[in-house]
């Protein structure tokens, strides 16, 4: 019998630390269960909100984007051509300059210069926003044409065609939230995946778009932003008062008061490297390009751009602003037939006047002179265009 206890007792006390064991799991068990539903009561409190209270396309508290769609909002009908497109639209086309030119070009058919075919009016709004790309420019486009003006006719489009990268930095900010809904972020990935970029590269580009869709699903900062809308900087205010003055056009010059700009700076003293970034350009231009190429998804997102803007009712029209973009997506696209219309600026010896530093606020903008010169050659050739075309 002692022997049986001697026996039994090892065997009793093995069986603790495994009953122990037991007890942590069934502890552990028990918190993932309860967080997995804290998790769910979560999402599904963020879906309700977004039935609850909806939000908007695009909101109002979106810097320079919200105020440019108040605006239009309310005013569309008043217009019939829209231009698209990034900071070469927004600081380079100047809608009362166009309008007005477009009526005092002389046809190319040498028809009388009142005859409306030929010279027919023009009511234009510039929708460029600063710092636009590819993808979100398309997601604005979609969602201002949604509404279009009644007498919509002509929209104008420009955009480089990058690589579909979201910075970082902007994943918590407004502008990066309201469009990663659940369509545009597939749009985004479709256009990554079907890119001539590597595996490694696509999976960081993919990665960029994560957190801001996280983001927009979950709802961070809306419901703030919606019940205690956010105020725009007494600087934001002041632009967003210019530019809604002048009809969506910012001119790009020194104001007083201004802080220095760490690109007009470098401009004016480095005059030497904007000339031979000129030069390099020229020489570019200049050269025979062979059989022209352009991957699959900027094909597929500039089919797209012109199957939202006529469906619109509208016809698109492709411009490349006086940049030292080195890459001529829009060109191949036209030889391959892919875009109908492209208005190009993009060449220091066709346009010297475009590229003169004293027309430029910085390597990359024209000043407001220079923008002036930019529009009254954009608006003449547009006039002969359509003229020509009206035959």
């Amino acid at each position: 019998m002692v022997l049986g206890k001697v026996l039994n007792t090892p065997i009793l006390n093995s069986s603790h630390p495994r009953r122990r064991r037991y007890r942590k799991a069934g502890v552990l068990a028990g918190y993932v269960k309860q967080s997995a539903i804290a998790l769910i009561a979560f999402l599904v409190a963020a879906c309700l909100l977004n039935q609850i209270i909806p939000s908007p396309t695009i909101p109002s508290n979106v810097v320079f984007i919200g105020p440019k769609y108040d605006y239009y909002q309310a005013h569309k009908d008043e217009y019939n051509t829209l231009f698209f497109g990034s900071s070469r639209i927004y600081s380079h086309i100047i809608p009362e300059v166009f309008d007005s030119t477009v009526q005092t070009v002389e046809p190319a058919n040498s028809q009388p210069i009142n005859n409306p075919i030929n010279n027919p009016t023009i009511n234009s709004y510039n929708f460029g926003i600063p710092a636009m790309r590819a993808i979100d420019s398309v997601v604005l486009l979609q969602e201002v044409l949604a509404t279009p003006p009644k007498n919509l006719k002509w929209v104008f489009f420009e955009s480089i065609l990058d690589k579909g990268y979201e910075p970082i930095s902007n994943a918590r900010t407004q502008r990066a939230m309201y469009w990663h809904t659940w369509e545009n972020t597939r749009l985004a990935a479709q256009y990554i995946l079907t890119s001539d970029e590597s595996l490694p590269s696509k999976a960081v580009l993919l990665s960029s778009h994560l957190l801001p869709f996280v983001y927009q699903q979950l709802n961070v900062g809306r419901l703030f932003n919606q019940v205690l809308p956010s105020e725009f900087s007494a600087e934001e205010q002041k632009v967003a008062a210019e530019f809604t003055a002048t009809k969506g056009y910012y001119a790009l010059k020194d104001r007083p008061g201004d802080a220095a700009n760490p690109e007009r700076q470098d401009f004016l003293q480095n005059q030497a490297a904007y000339q031979e970034q000129v030069d390099t350009l020229k020489a570019m231009q200049a050269q025979s390009v062979g059989e022209p190429y352009l991957s699959k998804n900027k094909q597929q997102l500039l089919e797209r751009i012109t199957q939202i803007v006529r469906a619109a009712g509208a016809e698109p029209i492709f411009v490349e602003p006086p940049s030292l973009h080195m890459v001529n997506d829009f060109q191949a696209a036209q030889q391959l037939g892919i875009i109908n219309t492209l208005l190009s600026y993009k060449d220091p010896a066709q346009f010297p006047q475009l590229y003169d530093p004293v027309q430029r606020y910085d390597a990359a903008h024209l000043n407001d002179s220079g923008s002036r010169k930019f529009t009254k050659l954009l608006a003449a050739d547009f006039a002969k265009k359509i003229s020509g075309s009206a035959q």
